[in-house]
């Protein structure tokens, strides 16, 4: 009944027409430009990889044929292809150089659509400020050219952005005058839009009844248009409603209806919200486990989201610095160059002078010198100045680099904190929510203590290394080298792992027969050793086995702890030591932040050894690094033995010396 509705048909019809008309026209002109840019906006909504075609073919013949106002057109159809397939950054980008081609012809009507355009794209990045301030600027420009469908969509899209910005009186108000207009013209496409902002503002002032009448004329308006991102969105706001209001039958088959449809556009969004919807309906079924599954589903997309928007933050941030530098630049470079100005001037006015007051030979000879040392010292002081302004452009540059090699160790921070710490975060989270209302019992709740341990273990020691990274990268680390026996060292940190490997089923055995006295700083060794077992763990199966040697070989002590784990990528052991952060998860999908290894070398270096690797992949990998033996090595070890036993009780393997 869908596909055979009176809209629809109409629809279908003046595409069929548009395609014929453009299979009788063959010539390569302006026309045919015209007809491939109708037929790409009018598919956007129902087949998006048909709609991306016909845009990049008026794309080239615009080129081709240097016809402005055609190519405006076609990148504006490739930014609303990118908007149905959620691609936000790509929209943006098209839409802004379809924006400064149109500012160039100066055509105020597309003039006003794009703006409208940047102000929705920026409403959808939830940067609700930047929003109203193109959405003002394309009402004005409407406003004046009196297009009531024009005004009435750029209305809908402010109350969006009062939306974002909590103001739903605000808000309100716009999309009721929206509604006013789009009623007026009979404009039922438009209505869709406006309807489903009317529902999430009455959503989220708790008048369920209301958003739902609001949401079903979205839903039917967005069908009869034959508008396929409208419908899922439609469907998901449905599906959210109903479940405020008890109706789960009917919210359940609104979210199989737009995960089917969402299937065909790839929207990451979508794909989130709807996961965060179904875990609400499963909680309100007291389905608890699957209300726990889908929680984790929309914690691992909502984590994604939020890196992705931090770091379109970041880029934009970036951006704004390097614009901001290159004005300073030029300001330097116009006072350098009004200076020059001013030296010529002045030289071409001396010159003047003298020619003026030739016939004076004495004079002239006076003149003449009291310019020439006027000269020289403009001649210095000007060089002085430029003196001045080049120690000054290397101060910048200093600080410049300076502030960009803290903004990294910030963005590195961040990005741990908001990916790698948040996903234990927010499993626990959510377990002890349920928990606390007694949604799961507590034999339920020890099945995920194994996991959660493990995934809190690994944070700790993410959060170590993170520590002492940031640490060196901002202050340095001073090696606090003395005296110590590395076996020993090497059993205590065996004992902390040995819990960790017992749980992953992981065999972690030592072979240590003699004490090495060693001179370095044992804090960094112990980190040193922490990072290269824990990573043995991690990527070795259960079944597996990692086994820590130590011998003196001649002045150096050799550690080496070698595993029969997945082995590393031919591909990527390039990177293993490199400045480059490279983390991948582990056979149980244990999380890292790429900071262990690099942090590894620089220890190892500080105490002058040095740290190699040999791997195969699927065959494991041995890590091995040397530092220096203590000078009374040979005394203190001279009839001194190390034997390693299993505790009776507990099997963790002790030193007995």
């Amino acid at each position: 009944m869908f596909l055979l509705s009176p809209a629809v048909t109409a629809q279908q019809s003046i595409n069929d027409s548009l395609q014929t008309a453009l299979r009788l026209h063959p010539t390569n002109d302006t026309v045919k430009i015209n007809l491939l840019n109708q037929l790409a906006r009018n598919y956007f909504t129902q087949n998006a990889a048909m709609a991306a075609q016909y845009a990049a073919s008026a794309l080239q013949l615009s080129d081709s044929l240097h016809f402005t106002k055609g190519k405006i057109w076609a990148l504006r159809n490739q930014a609303l292809v990118e908007n149905t397939r959620g691609n936000l950054d790509h929209q943006m980008q098209l839409t802004l150089n379809a924006l400064k081609l149109a500012e160039q012809d100066y055509d105020s009507y597309t003039l006003g659509v794009l703006n409208n355009d940047v102000g929705n794209i920026f409403i959808e990045l939830n940067s609700p400020r930047d929003a109203l301030a193109y959405l003002k600027k394309s009402l004005e420009i409407k406003e004046k050219r009196r297009e009531k469908s024009e005004i009435g969509k750029t209305l809908n899209n402010i109350g969006s952005a009062y939306i974002t910005l909590q103001l739903h009186d605000s808000a309100m108000y716009y999309l009721e005058k929206a509604e006013q207009i789009k009623i007026a013209l009979h404009d039922q496409r438009g209505l869709a839009f406006t309807y489903e902002n009317m529902g999430i503002v009455s959503m989220l002032q708790s008048r369920y009844d209301k958003a739902l009448h609001y949401h079903l004329l979205s839903e039917a308006y967005y069908r009869e248009a034959n508008n396929l991102p409208g419908v899922v969105k439609a469907s998901l706001n449905l599906a959210e409603v109903q479940t405020m209001l008890g109706d789960l039958k009917e919210a359940d088959k609104n979210l199989d209806k737009a995960q089917a449809l969402n299937q065909q556009l790839g929207n990451v969004k979508n794909e989130m919200i709807y996961y965060k919807i179904r875990y609400e309906l499963d909680s309100a079924r007291k389905d608890y486990a699957a209300a726990l599954r889908s929680y984790k589903e929309f914690s691992t997309r909502n984590i994604d989201f939020f890196n992705a928007e931090k770091g379109r933050q970041i880029s934009r941030s970036q951006e704004k610095y390097e614009s901001e530098k290159k004005q300073r630049e030029n300001i330097i470079l116009k006072k350098e160059q009004h200076m020059h100005l001013a030296t010529i001037q002045q030289q071409r006015v001396l010159v003047l002078s003298a020619a003026a007051l030739f016939l004076a030979l004495l004079l002239i000879t006076v003149m003449v010198y009291r310019l020439y040392k006027r000269q020289q010292e403009l001649y210095l002081e000007l060089n002085n100045k430029n003196r001045e302004v080049s120690m000054q452009n290397r101060i910048i540059l200093e600080q410049n680099s300076t502030l960009e090699n803290l903004n990294q160790v910030k963005d590195k921070i961040f990005s741990v904190i908001s990916h790698d710490l948040r996903s234990p975060l927010a499993i626990l989270e959510g377990l002890l929510f349920l928990l606390k209302d007694e949604k799961i019992d507590a034999g339920q709740f020890r099945m995920y203590t194994d996991e959660l341990w493990r995934d809190v273990k690994n944070t700790a020691y993410m959060m170590d290394n993170m520590l002492q990274w940031a640490s060196n990268q901002m202050k340095g680390i001073g090696v606090k080298a003395d005296d110590f026996d590395v076996t020993l060292l090497l059993s205590r940190e065996f004992e902390l792992l040995q819990t960790l490997a017992r749980q992953k089923e992981v065999r972690l055995s030592q072979e240590l027969h003699e004490c090495i006295m060693v001179y370095a700083d044992p804090d960094m060794i112990k980190l040193v050793l922490r990072n290269l077992i824990n990573n043995a763990i991690k990527f070795t199966p259960s079944g597996g086995e990692v086994v820590i040697t130590a011998r003196q070989d001649g002045e150096f002590a050799e550690i080496t702890v070698r595993d029969n784990g997945t082995g590393i990528p031919v591909e990527s052991q390039h990177r293993i030591f490199s400045n480059i952060y490279y983390s991948t998860t582990g056979t149980q999908n244990e999380k890292g932040c790429g900071l262990g290894l690099h942090l590894s070398k620089d220890f190892v270096e500080r105490n002058h050894g040095r740290i190699w690797f040999n791997s195969m992949p699927g065959a494991g990998s041995s890590f091995s690094f040397t530092i220096p033996v203590s000078e009374d090595q040979d005394t203190n070890t001279r009839g001194y033995t190390v034997v390693v036993q299993d505790h009776p009780v507990s099997g963790v393997k002790v030193l007995r010396r």
